[in-house]
């Protein structure tokens, strides 16, 4: 049997809409999973970026006290 174009192209975009319900249906199942680690990513983040900030100013002032 002969493959025509249009069955090459029928196969292939099958696969990719097979590709992208799985990966689709993978992030919905998951969905808390995903939004938990993306909100404590950026809590860590700001922390970071901010806690060494605020930690030097209340050690500062704690020390200014004794």
């Amino acid at each position: 049997m002969s493959y025509t174009l249009a069955d090459v192209l029928d196969r292939v975009l099958a696969a990719l809409q097979d590709a992208l319900y799985y990966i689709a249906d993978a992030i919905a199942s998951n969905a808390s999973t995903i939004a938990t680690v993306i909100v404590i990513g950026g809590l860590a983040y700001l922390i970071m970026r901010y806690g060494t900030r605020i930690f030097r100013g209340v050690t500062g002032w704690i020390r200014g006290l004794f």
